[in-house]
């Protein structure tokens, strides 16, 4: 598979990620009302989304990517810095 099919699948599984958590929340029982979802709607959802995080997984280790990169502002403060390993003084004994 190649790199645009394989960005073009993450973009798909990350559109129906996206869509069946926003179904969820707009549908969530409020203020005493019994959910409108059946309990097998409820647990074909969540089926659903555990093949899209498990596909998502597989397509960032096939690009070479990981799951736990995040947005930063060029105005955020680090919150850690590289040190190199010959920088680092050498005990004397």
């Amino acid at each position: 598979m190649d790199e645009k099919a394989l960005h073009d699948e993450q973009r798909l599984m990350r559109m129906m990620r996206k869509t069946l958590t926003s179904i969820v929340r707009d549908t969530a029982p409020r203020d005493g009302n019994p959910s409108p979802l059946t309990e097998g709607t409820i647990l074909g959802i969540k089926d659903c989304l555990v093949v899209i995080s498990s596909r998502e997984t597989e397509l960032a280790r096939l690009t070479g990517r990981t799951l736990d990169e995040r947005p930063h502002y060029s105005d955020e403060t680090p919150t850690s810095h590289a040190v190199k390993i010959s920088s680092i003084p050498k005990k004397t004994h």
